[in-house]
């Protein structure tokens, strides 16, 4: 059911960005619906220069990267580069690569980024730059859920098999019965349309002014995708099997343009979009016409112009982003908690991180989609434009770096395009060179007598000259940082929860997790969640609370507690996982693995019996060791109660391990502190662990069929 609080504009919106990463995420142009072997090789990774294949140095983007690793000290014309009189086998063997700097197809939901800020250029600059407000927020959300209309959301539950559908009963649950009807409306109205032109049929008329602006927004969202994957030529320097995916679901990747029949097709839908009556002219016909359509028609016209549709300064790519409206005339500066502010955060995220593929199954936007999306479901009234903005940009320096995406972001960048308190609240949010500044940011933050909020924190007019910088260890976190911070981690952790398979190396076992878990992001979040805590017990324990000068009101305080539950909730969820695998890399049968999860969460449980039983008893490195003989784990530091490096003869390094008992301990004392551990909801939430690990057996049960099948085909 949806929740009881006025379903506004900007609710609406990031439910929309909810629905969308969870029903379109692993949906890619051209290619469609993609197998989780074809995600799983996206995610992100190092890879040897000279691993890559020699079709990606004939493009435009290959030349880029070999410009930048090989030539880093010059400054060289990258389209100068003879990539066939190189040797990169040599020159390239020891620089590593990040894959998010490779160019891949797009997630499907890009186009519903264009579609919506195509529109909302229409709604404040259409009709001759007077605007056009018949192109509601309304109609903007229907256009935008048409790529999520008649799917599954995978969010809606852990099991595929709960799902629930996007059908008009879930649309006139969740975004009311406008949205419901200007969905279904417009989703009639574009298969009679598509028809049409694929069949070279008159072209009806559209309905209305608006819902034939909506019809052209959308097709020309699709068609800079398809125009971005021409000029990338993706296709070309696939992998034998990615080929063979593609030519399955037809298309001919043997050819020299394989992604020509689609371009050629989303032109001809976009061109016939934008000769419907009532199409606006000077917010989306113009900017497009010159743009998108001259260049699209050019490669159409000749393919050896191909390559001028993608690149940092492609055509159908920078071109088209620079030249819509929003991007051209609203000075989000002027208005940071609106919803116009959370468009072009959308728009800068998604053009700035389109290769980013985190270490599981999501895309970077669908990450910053499911952070929205949590907010609005923990913070309720208490959400706001601002909070939604941040998620938007979060990630975008630190992983739209040279180094990671090629993109070269910076927190300039950010300032120049939103203002200096949005950039020095994005900084809060950046990775800095010094791995602790974290750490140290939150500690700081937990000693503070108050919390800060970013409207006092930053203040415009201080950002007159100011300079920003990452994650400043002598700066704490403002109320926005910590929901981010904490909501980034929660997400994180729901991806690692849901695909466990999908991780891979050091990732896919107990060390890496747990140590992230409790050394890298704990000791973040933890502090953060510790502030709050306070924050909360002071509300209620001081009368005078409310007098203070830097109190928060009572929907920020309930707002803050839905986050500590949240938190609390997925950390021992992810616990549960973590302990499941550690069980399966010592081999633990099924009453074993309970009765060591049952001890870990057991408080009557001191250290030295939980030593005793669980890490002298039930955990013994003699199975380990047979799984490592095996293949189960590659050597014994994957495992949590080794160092990383360890060799096969080590001693343990329990440490970290026993730290992350302490932690989930310390989680029900903090329920029992805020009055939260009511048996409702600690039944709620050993349901949702037993689900967790329901998906585990089934997920990994499937795996190791699998690389059976695989070990036979070898043999044989």
């Amino acid at each position: 059911m949806a929740r009881a609080y006025p379903l506004t504009d900007l609710v609406k919106l990031v439910r929309t960005y909810g629905v969308l990463a969870g029903t379109s995420d692993m949906e890619r142009v051209i290619a469609g619906t993609l197998s989780r072997d074809w995600i799983a090789k996206e995610v992100e990774h190092l890879v040897p220069l000279s691993s890559l294949p020699w079709q990606l140095f004939q493009t435009l983007r290959g030349r880029d990267l070999l410009a930048a690793e090989l030539f880093a000290d010059q400054d060289i014309n990258p389209e100068t580069i003879d990539s066939d009189s190189l040797d990169i086998g040599t020159m390239g063997r020891r620089k590593l690569i990040n894959t998010n700097r490779l160019p891949k197809l797009e997630p499907i939901i890009h186009a519903s980024v264009l579609t919506a800020n195509i529109l909302l250029g229409v709604r404040l600059y259409g009709c001759h730059g007077k605007g056009m407000n018949s192109i509601s927020h309304d109609l903007i959300v229907a256009s935008m859920l048409q790529e999520a209309y008649g799917k599954a959301n995978r969010y809606s539950a852990f099991s595929s098999h709960d799902t629930e559908l996007v059908d008009d009963t879930y649309l006139r649950s969740w975004f009311g019965d406008d949205v419901a009807e200007l969905v279904v409306s417009l989703a009639n109205y574009l298969k009679v349309f598509e028809r049409a032109v694929c069949n070279n049929e008159p072209v009806p008329q559209a309905p209305s002014p608006e819902l034939a602006t909506a019809t052209a927004a959308i097709h020309a969202g699709r068609l800079r995708l398809n125009a971005r994957a021409a000029g990338d030529k993706v296709i070309s320097f696939l992998d034998t099997e990615q080929r063979n995916q593609l030519t399955q679901l037809g298309v001919d990747c043997s050819v020299d343009f394989p992604e020509r029949p689609f371009l050629e097709e989303a032109y001809a839908l976009t061109s016939t979009a934008f000769s419907l009556e009532g199409v606006d002219h000077y917010a989306l016909r113009e900017p497009l016409s010159n743009t998108l359509m001259m260049a699209v028609r050019d490669a159409l016209d000749d393919p050896d112009k191909r390559e001028r549709l993608s690149g940092r300064r492609g055509k159908a790519v920078h071109e088209v982003h620079i030249n819509l409206p929003v991007m051209e005339y609203f000075v989000v500066s002027e208005a940071p908690n609106s919803i116009e502010a959370v468009h072009i955060a959308s728009l800068e995220m998604m053009r700035s991180l389109e290769k980013g593929r985190r270490k599981s199954l999501s895309t970077m936007a669908a990450h910053a989609f499911r952070i929205s999306a949590i907010a609005e479901r923990v913070l309720g009234r208490a959400l706001e434009p601002l909070v939604v903005t941040l998620a938007m940009l979060h990630d975008v320096v630190e992983d739209g770096s040279t180094r990671v995406t090629g993109y070269g972001h910076s927190l300039r960048k950010i300032q120049f395009r939103f203002g200096g308190p949005i950039a020095a609240m994005v900084s809060e949010l950046t990775d800095s060179a010094v791995q602790s500044a974290g750490a140290s940011k939150a500690n700081l933050t937990l000693n503070q007598p108050h919390l800060l909020l970013p409207q006092a924190q930053y203040n415009v007019g201080r950002f007159t000259n100011m300079t920003v910088r990452a994650t400043e260890e002598e700066q704490p976190y403002t109320i926005a940082g910590i929901v981010i911070k904490l909501l980034d981690t929660v997400v994180s952790l729901e991806e690692g929860i849901r695909d466990p398979e999908l991780m891979a190396g050091y990732w896919r076992h107990s060390g890496a997790r747990i140590y992230w878990a409790e050394r890298d992001r704990g000791s973040i979040v933890d502090p953060l969640l510790d502030r709050l805590v306070i924050e909360i017990k002071d509300s209620v324990a001081d009368p005078r609370y409310a007098r203070r000068p830097h109190h928060i009101n009572t929907v920020r305080l309930r707002a803050g507690s839905a986050i500590i539950e949240t938190v609390l909730m997925y950390q021992d969820m992810y616990s549960a996982q973590n302990l499941a695998i550690l069980a399966h890399e010592y081999r633990l049968d099924e009453v074993e693995r309970s009765t060591m999860i049952s001890l870990f969460n057991d408080s009557n449980v001191d250290d030295e019996q939980f030593a005793e039983r669980v890490l002298r008893g039930i955990l013994d490195d003699r199975k380990l060791k047979l799984s490592v003989e095996e293949g189960l784990i590659p050597c014994v530091g994957f495992t949590t109660l080794f160092a990383k490096d360890a060799r096969p003869d080590a001693a343990r390094c329990e440490d970290t391990f026993i730290a992350y008992r302490h932690s989930a301990l310390k989680r029900q004392e903090i329920r029992r502190n805020l009055r939260v551990d009511t048996a409702e909801k600690i039944n709620a939430l050993a349901i949702r662990q037993e689900q967790v690990l329901r998906v585990f057996d089934r997920t990994m049960g499937k795996v190791a069929e699998d690389d059976v099948a695989h070990n036979f085909q070898e043999a044989g």
